[in-house]
């Protein structure tokens, strides 16, 4: 008994993975291709603005440790 006849269902051929990888292949770089991409100077901006953001959340979280450990120091709990 075929019981894929029977219940309406057709059977799928097989799929080569070759073919599946260069679709995937070509489809990325298809999308890559429609990606309207800013200009050099824009992200070069952005990137500094990242990077001084960071550097600047660092420092504060540095100083915030600093002061709550000297002040954790003069009450006199130790860790």
């Amino acid at each position: 008994m075929n019981n894929d006849k029977e219940n309406g269902f057709k059977e799928s051929p097989e799929i080569d993975q070759s073919t599946v990888k260069e679709s995937t292949t070509k489809n990325f770089v298809k999308e890559i291709k429609r990606i309207r991409w800013s200009r050099p100077a824009k992200s070069w901006r952005w990137f500094g603005i990242t990077i001084a953001f960071t550097a600047a959340f660092a420092i504060f979280a540095f100083l915030i440790t600093f002061i709550f450990t000297s002040l954790w120091n003069l009450v006199g709990i130790k860790s």
